[in-house]
């Protein structure tokens, strides 16, 4: 169960990091929304593993 932890929580950076550098690279019209919506699923997803390994 601490491998599943632990993998969220490395889920739930990457997605952070992706979303910062999807708001840091962003144009003029705003943040790339495909690797935006990327970086949420991933963020999402290390959120359930964490939350799955608690139980």
């Amino acid at each position: 169960m601490a491998a599943l932890y632990y993998l969220g929580r490395f889920g739930q950076l990457l997605g952070m990091w992706l979303l910062l550098v999807d708001v840091v690279t962003a144009g003029p019209l705003g943040p790339n929304p495909r690797l935006f919506a990327v970086g949420v699923a991933v963020f999402l997803a290390g959120w359930g593993a964490t939350r799955l390994s608690k139980k």
